[in-house]
């Protein structure tokens, strides 16, 4: 099965290209050792079938970076049949760098000239063929997001794949690119776009509105790579290189505007990233996702919806079968009260999941979030981090796990173990559906607002944590590193692209759903339902549950919710956040809630959530990352503690202001 190895630049296109070649015929992991994500799928083309493998967005191959080094070290060793390095059109000149490198690996390279219909739009004039006889390689022109040029790009993979085999020693250029300039003679390799061949390099951003700073910062490297088959070349090459690419730009594209004419992104970034709107306009536009995502009018609507097809119908079914076929019991506890209230109470909340991962997904495609890292450097700055530790700090609002390991690729080893320890505090997805229980039953009014309130707190402890974590540090200022980040034109996201984004999360949720809390469901009843003499009891609190939260509950009084049911929700959600719910779902009637919590209470109770120990998974995490058990234990004092305090500050404060 021929294997295609897919190439290009960060925000070339490069996802959508192979959402398209592969559809749903596609898996998602990390590559082995390395916390980069790998993505695999299947090619169908006119009877064949091929492997694409979507290989890390990189500017350059220099093996600095973790992706830099999958990327090189997959095409060097696995010697992929074909390459397909796709270019933005509109970013040409810096594109070319990196396909001027890979020829220098010696596999078959078709280049995807991604975007040409912008190209067109902005009245550009691109000679495709005069590029094609520059590179020395075949280039087809497409548009991704338009589905634009597939099955020319098909047709050239498959006929390059039937002539190159794997086995088959280093390739040659295609016979008929013979004359070209620029056919991989004289091409050398580069310590990239991010300046790696000097000790010292600035970190500096520019924006039409004169936002910009600068700050030398010095770069200490982790990884060893093995230079043997690609040798590091000094910086005339490297210029040499850059010079090559300039000059195939400037001979094969003419703009129909001047040089310093401002784009459409340029001028909306004036706005956006504006010395003084930015931050406002980040934080009003996350407040407009989460009153839209709780809109009566929409999830709230539809979460009413499923709890009503759940409890009532699916619920009200099995109950009556269960007594016409005079099930005992316990059977009509267990699935009543146990599977279908836990496994039940967390799914009614998929719409609001659904739309939230959407509204990210979309700002995060659009190219929005790269702006956000930008607004984000300097406040990071000053908390002994930088820019790149808001990559981690965002996919944490996602899931915990994936965040702590994506802090690897920070440099600074401070910086990274900074980065891991307030990353928890960022809501992940999985407590989502607590705040949404608890704002729908004592914040009908302002659902949106309360919840983005969490994801805001969360944030605020995360940069409290920060700065009093780093004020035991030394040199704070002279360990931090470099941050270097591209911020792409504003496009709307492809609606493929999109919604396998979405669905890849949604999966996840379900997965969870159907497996782990469906487990803890029935764990939760059980332990609810009998003694330690393994005896059924008619009182709960009576139960295995009710005695271990007695034990627990006068810690949480402080807090106003100093329950038992309360405290072995909390430890349940040791396991899965979303576990919080099912258990209080089985443990809770609604009335019962309701008479248990008020407002103020279920809010401190929303703040523990949101503050305390993750998922066991994510501890697991954390001690990969770490490697100490010293700082795992630190990590989870430190947030068991600041929970802690804080529930008890919003309960304690709010009782003095009246509110209850």
């Amino acid at each position: 099965m021929p294997i295609i190895a897919l190439a290009g630049n960060p925000n070339s296109g490069k996802t959508t290209l192979f959402n398209r070649l592969t559809g749903t015929r596609q898996t998602t992991g990390n590559w082995p050792g390395v916390t980069v994500e790998k993505k695999v799928g299947m090619i169908r083309y006119r009877g064949d079938i091929l492997t694409l493998v979507d290989l890390p967005g990189i500017y350059s191959l220099s093996p600095y970076s973790m992706e830099e080094i999958v990327t090189r070290n997959f095409i060097l060793t696995e010697k992929p049949d074909v390459v397909i390095n796709i270019i933005d059109a509109t970013n040409l000149e810096r594109n070319l760098y990196l396909t001027l490198q890979l020829k220098k690996l010696g596999r078959p390279i078709i280049v995807a000239l991604n975007m040409m219909d912008e190209i067109v739009s902005h009245g550009d004039k691109l000679e495709v063929e005069k590029l094609e006889e520059l590179l020395g390689v075949p280039v087809v022109a497409i548009s991704a997001k338009k589905n634009e040029g597939m099955e020319e790009l098909l047709q050239m993979v498959s006929k390059t794949a039937a002539i190159h085999s794997r086995d088959l020693p280093d390739f040659q250029p295609h016979g008929h690119h013979h004359g070209g300039r620029h056919g991989g003679q004289g091409l050398h390799d580069h310590q990239g776009p991010h300046g790696h061949h000097n000790p010292v390099h600035e970190h500096q951003h520019s924006h039409p509105d004169g936002l910009t700073h600068s700050h030398p910062h010095p770069v200490g490297h982790h990884i060893t790579v093995d230079h043997t088959e690609y040798p590091e070349e000094s910086d005339d090459e490297t210029a040499e290189l850059y010079r090559q690419a300039s000059e195939i730009h400037n001979e094969v594209l003419t703009h129909s505007h001047p040089p310093q004419a401002l784009t459409k992104s340029d001028r909306i970034d004036r706005i956006l990233t504006n010395k003084w709107l930015a931050l406002p306009i980040f934080l009003l536009i996350m407040f407009l996702v989460f009153q839209i995502t709780f809109s009566e009018n929409l999830g709230g609507r539809l979460t009413e919806l499923l709890d009503i097809f759940f409890q009532d119908v699916i619920g009200g079914m099995v109950s009556s079968w269960l007594i016409d076929t005079q099930a005992p019991a316990w059977i009509s506890s267990l699935l009543v009260d146990g599977i279908i209230a836990g496994v039940g109470g967390i799914l009614t909340f998929l719409p609001q999941i659904t739309l939230l991962f959407a509204f990210l997904t979309l700002l995060e495609d659009s190219g929005y979030m790269a702006r956000a890292a930008f607004i984000v450097d300097k406040i990071f700055q000053g908390l002994g981090l930088s820019g790149r530790s808001f990559i981690p700090m965002l996919m944490g609002f996602g899931c915990t796990v994936p965040a702590v390991m994506a802090a690897r690729t920070l440099e600074n080893e401070r910086e990274r173990r900074l980065t891991i320890l307030i990353t928890p505090f960022m809501s992940c997805g999985a407590r989502m559906p607590i705040y949404a229980l608890f704002a729908s039953l004592f914040f009908a009014s302002s659902k949106g607002l309360v919840t983005f309130s969490m994801y805001i707190l969360g944030i605020i402890i995360a940069i409290i944590s920060a700065v009093i974590i780093s004020s035991f540090g030394k040199n704070k200022q002279n360990s931090q590193s470099s941050f270097l980040i591209e911020l792409p034109p504003y496009r709307l996201p492809d609606h493929k692209s999109l919604f396998l984004h979405v669905w890849d999360k949604v999966k996840d949720f379900l997965i969870r759903a159907g497996t782990l809390i469906f487990a803890m469901s029935i764990v939760v009843w059980f332990l609810q339902s009998f003694n330690l003499k393994m005896q059924m009891v008619s009182n709960n609190s009576d139960s295995i549950f009710g005695m271990l939260g007695g034990l627990i509950a006068p810690l949480l009084k402080p807090l106003g919710f100093g329950n038992w049911q309360s405290a072995v929700a909390l430890l349940t959600g040791l396991v899965a956040k979303e576990s919080v719910v099912s258990t209080i779902e089985i443990l809770f009637t609604q009335d019962q809630l309701l008479t248990m919590f008020t407002p103020l209470s279920a809010y401190a109770f929303m703040t523990f959530t949101l503050l305390y120990t993750p998922c066991i998974a994510a501890l697991g995490a954390i001690k990969r990352e770490m490697n100490s058990w010293k700082w795992t234990a630190f990590a989870l004092i430190w947030q068991i503690g600041m929970a802690w305090i804080v529930s008890m500050l919003v309960y304690q404060i709010g009782r003095l202001a009246g509110a209850m």
